[in-house]
């Protein structure tokens, strides 16, 4: 039986595929994709009849509904099964279809997508259980584990992929917090710290809507500190919503009083109620301009994009 393991870039996707691979044992290929490639990533399967397919910590959006929909009966009719492990925020439609086609889909919102793996493959061994709590302090901005803020610092240290396989098969093994994940921390701690020093420098705020207050900022690295960085300017600004807008796709975060989801929707994006994301793609002389160095025009387009989503009569909260 030959397993193939589609996962999301950050810790919760990372932590669902290391309690993969502590239950089936062995993993035969593992994508960490961001879910703007969802479907290409389905596509290029060479699989057939033997074949399981788990897909975690990724859903569907509006853009990519149709294109993703065909790519799976393609791979089902070749003989492949499908496991579908998520916590983001579906359509009924979506759900009902892809389990017409025989998808094994489990979407539940009340935890994260680790801890829906757990739950669903009915796991209970103790390191899995512990990666799923470390994995939903995160990623449902709960913050009730410290241990999860120690794992997305090593996950996230390094972009490669021969990093997050490494990082899979380091939380498989249990070892979740031994030397090398406190030296990794360490680092990242202080690369972290100019980071966000420099995004509070750098964010501006707008009004739009005749008083939801924005905070947005242009985000050139690559490091895991989206989240973060959308806290501190929610908190030092007074912000309604936190946009991190990066060349080619931008973050949304919110502390309840938006349904930022519902903006990245109308963008072609997804997610959470309060935290979601749509692709971008930068018009020629942004980029022109990226290139350069210059993110000033690019960022203004990109939260009047925003505005634009938000303060249309479309828009419901």
């Amino acid at each position: 039986m030959k397993a193939v393991v589609i996962t999301h870039t950050d810790l919760d996707g990372t932590a669902s595929a290391a309690v993969l691979l502590r239950y089936l044992g062995r993993v035969d290929k593992l994508l960490f994709i961001q879910p703007s490639s969802l479907v290409k990533a389905v596509s290029s399967l060479n699989c057939d009849s033997g074949c399981v397919v788990y897909i975690c910590d990724l859903s569907p959006n509006s853009s990519n509904y149709v294109a993703l929909m065909e790519s799976l009966r393609k791979l089902m009719r070749r003989g492949a099964s499908v496991w579908w492990f998520d916590h983001h925020i579906w359509d009924d439609l979506w759900v009902s279809e892809l389990r017409e086609v025989g998808v094994k889909l489990f979407v539940d919102r009340s935890t994260c997508a680790a801890g829906v793996v757990v739950k669903y493959l009915g796991i209970v061994d103790e390191v899995s259980v512990r990666l799923a709590r470390a994995a939903c302090s995160l990623d449902m901005w709960v913050f009730d584990d410290w241990l999860g803020n120690f794992l997305a610092r090593y996950v996230g240290f390094s972009k490669s992929s021969n990093w997050r396989r490494r990082a899979v098969g380091k939380l498989s093994s249990g070892e979740l917090l031994d030397e090398e994940i406190l030296r990794v921390v360490e680092e990242s701690v202080d690369r972290e710290l100019e980071i966000l020093s420099e995004a509070l420098r750098k964010s501006k705020v707008k009004e739009v809507c005749g008083g939801v207050r924005i905070a947005y900022y242009y985000k050139a690295v690559k490091d895991h500190v989206t989240s973060y960085i959308a806290s501190l300017q929610m908190s030092r600004f007074s912000a309604d919503i936190a946009l991190i807008c990066r060349k080619g796709s931008a973050s949304l975060r919110s502390r309840g009083s938006i349904n930022v989801r519902e903006i990245a929707k109308k963008l072609g994006g997804g997610g959470h109620e309060y935290a979601a994301g749509f692709s971008i793609r930068p018009r020629l002389l942004h980029r022109l301009l990226l290139y350069l160095g210059i993110t000033g025009p690019y960022t203004e387009w990109c939260v009047s994009k925003v505005e634009k989503a938000l303060c249309s009569d479309e828009y419901s909260s």
